[in-house]
C-alpha cells in the first residue's frame, strides 16, 4: 500500500534538535531531566514479530547515536504495544514453504473473541517446535542452536517479557529501553489525559472529524475507522479491556452491554483505579508524550498514516508533536540470492516494485521487433484511415465520429495483442521465470517485502544471531526511507 507522507516527517538532525528544545521547554519537570527520547513501537509478537521490528530498533538506535553525536542527549525508547488485545496479530508465524508463507500459527478462530491485553498472557504454543521446523527447512543450518536459543527466550514467558528478552538477545543487549503500555505504575499519571477526553469528548471529536474530512478532500484514505459512539479510549476493567462508549451523556463498555454509567462514574472509575486508561491507536502517541519527552517517532507508512489523523490532538492536549522519521524498509539478501540476482542482471530496485515488470521488460527486449512491427501497423492504420477522414466527411459528418471509433477500436486491438505477446513470451522463457519466482519467493513472499512477513527466525538457522545483528545495527540507517539492502 502507497501511503503520501505528509510535511510532518523530518528526516535531518536539525529539525529534530529544534524539536528536542521544544520539548524540554514545554516539559521542564520531566524524569530524563535535559534528555529527550526517540521512540519506536510494535506489538508484542512471537519471535518479535516480523523483521521489521528488528529493523525499527535498528534504525532508532541510529538516530539516538546520530542525535548524540550532534549534542542532542537523546535515549532510545522502544513502546510495546502490550495492551492490544489481537491475539491473532501476535501469534502470526511464517515459515517459507513450497506454496508460499505458512503460517504456523495457532487457529485465529479461538483467539477472536480475546478482550484481554496480550502482554501478560503466555502463549500457548510449543516454539521449540517451530524453531525446530524452522532449522530442518535448511539444507545447511549451521546456527541451529541460535535458532533454540531464540525460541527458549520467549517459551513459558508472557508475551512481553519474551518479546523484549528476544529482541534484547537479537540485538546484542543494545541501549535500548522498553516501555510497557501496560505498566501499572504509569496509569495514575495517565490518567487526567483519560479524563481530559472524557470531558472533553465533544471536542476531541470535532478535532477528528475535521481532521478526516481534510484528509478525505486530499484524497487520503483514514488509517482508522471508529463507530460514531466510541471514544478514542479503553478502560481496563479487571483483566479486560473495553472501549470506552457514550451516546447521548450515556457511557457504556463494548463487551459489557447491559450496564451502563454517567460521565461522574466514568470518571470516578478511572481516578479511583477501578479502571485503568488504555489508549486508542489515536490517543497513543499522545500517552507517549505526556509520560516521555518524545522529540521524535520513527514510523511505518500505516503507523504515519493514523498519526496524521491524529495530529491535531497534540495542540489541544498541549503537548509538542514529535517530529516523525519514516522508518527504513530492509532487504536482507542472501548471498545465494545475490549471485541470483547478479547473473539474471537483474534491476533489484525495479524487481522489488514488481517481479512481474522485470518479466515482461526481458519479454520485451527479446521480442523487440515483433513489438515493433506491431506498433508500425497500428500507425499505418490510423494514418490509413485518418487520410479518409474528408471523404467521409463529405458524405455525411456524422461518420467522423464512426472513423474516431473505429480508430480507437484498432489502437485497443492492437493493445491487446501486444499484451498478449508479451504474457506469451514471458511464459516462454522459462528458466528465468524459474529464477524470478525463487527470487520472489525469498524476498518478495506474497508480493510482500520479507520484512513484513518473515520474523528473524527465517535467517537464525543459517546466519546466526552475530552476524544478523551486526548486519543489522552496522547497515541499518535511519534517514534513509529505504529499502535499504544488506547482504548477509
Amino acid at each position: 500500500m502507497t501511503i503520501a507522507v505528509p510535511n510532518m516527517v523530518r528526516s535531518d538532525v536539525a529539525s529534530i534538535q529544534a524539536r528536542a528544545k521544544e520539548v524540554l521547554a514545554r516539559a521542564p519537570g520531566a524524569a530524563n531531566g535535559s534528555k529527550v527520547v526517540v521512540t519506536t513501537g510494535q506489538q508484542v509478537g512471537l519471535f518479535t514479530g516480523p523483521l521489521l521490528t528488528a529493523v525499527k530498533a535498528a534504525a532508532l538506535l541510529d538516530l539516538s547515536r546520530s542525535l548524540n553525536e550532534h549534542g542532542v542527549a537523546a535515549d532510545a525508547l522502544f513502546w510495546c504495544a502490550s495492551e492490544d488485545h489481537d491475539l491473532i496479530e501476535v501469534t502470526r508465524i511464517f515459515l517459507p514453504g513450497p506454496d508460499g508463507p505458512k503460517d504456523l500459527g495457532p487457529d485465529p478462530g479461538v483467539l477472536a473473541t480475546n478482550r484481554r491485553p496480550v502482554g501478560g498472557l503466555h502463549p500457548q504454543v510449543d516454539l521449540g517446535r517451530i524453531a525446530d521446523e524452522a532449522v530442518g527447512r535448511e539444507e545447511a543450518a549451521p546456527f541451529a542452536e541460535d535458532a533454540r536459543r531464540f525460541a527458549a527466550l520467549g517459551q513459558g514467558r508472557s508475551f512481553y517479557d519474551g518479546f523484549v528478552a528476544s529482541l534484547s538477545w537479537l540485538l546484542g543487549d543494545p541501549p535500548l529501553r522498553f516501555a510497557d503500555a501496560a505498566a501499572l505504575g504509569d496509569k495514575p499519571a495517565l490518567v487526567p489525559l483519560a479524563v481530559r477526553i472524557v470531558r472533553e469528548r465533544e471536542t476531541v471529536r470535532g478535532i477528528l472529524a475535521k481532521q478526516a474530512g481534510e484528509l478525505a478532500a486530499q484524497g487520503l484514505p483514514l488509517q482508522v475507522s471508529t463507530e460514531p459512539a466510541a471514544l478514542p479510549l479503553f478502560a481496563i476493567v479487571g483483566s479486560t479491556r473495553h472501549l470506552l462508549r457514550e451516546d447521548d451523556g450515556i457511557f457504556s463498555l463494548k463487551g459489557d452491554e447491559g450496564r451502563t454509567w454517567t460521565e461522574a462514574d466514568v470518571i470516578a472509575r478511572l481516578e479511583s483505579g477501578e479502571w485503568a486508561p488504555s489508549f486508542s491507536a489515536l490517543t497513543r502517541p499522545l500517552a507517549t508524550s505526556w509520560l516521555h519527552p518524545v522529540a521524535a517517532a520513527v514510523l511505518g507508512p500505516a503507523e504515519v498514516a493514523y498519526w496524521r489523523q491524529m495530529l491535531p490532538l497534540f495542540g489541544w492536549a498541549g503537548l509538542v508533536p514529535p517530529c516523525i522519521v519514516l522508518r527504513p524498509s530492509v532487504v536482507l539478501l542472501s548471498r545465494g540470492d545475490q549471485k541470483l540476482a547478479e547473473r539474471l542482471g537483474l534491476p533489484l530496485a525495479k524487481f522489488l516494485t514488481s517481479p512481474q515488470e522485470v518479466r515482461r521488460g526481458r519479454a520485451a527486449a527479446r521480442n523487440a521487433d515483433l513489438l515493433a512491427c506491431l506498433a508500425n501497423v497500428e500507425t499505418v492504420a490510423r494514418e490509413s484511415l485518418e487520410s479518409l477522414r474528408p471523404e467521409l466527411v463529405g458524405v455525411d459528418a456524422s461518420l467522423a465520429k464512426g472513423l474516431d471509433a473505429t480508430t480507437q477500436n484498432i489502437s485497443f486491438a492492437i493493445g491487446k495483442l501486444r499484451e498478449r505477446v508479451l504474457a506469451a513470451a514471458s511464459r516462454a522463457d522459462e528458466a528465468f521465470g524459474r529464477d524470478i519466482d525463487r527470487l520472489a519467493a525469498s524476498l518478495l513472499p506474497g508480493g510482500k517485502l520479507a520484512e513484513r512477513v518473515y520474523s528473524p527466525l527465517v535467517y537464525l538457522p543459517r546466519h546466526g544471531r552475530e552476524r544478523l545483528a551486526e548486519r543489522l545495527l552496522g547497515e541499518v540507517r535511519w534517514s534513509e526511507p529505504g529499502p535499504q539492502v544488506i547482504e548477509l
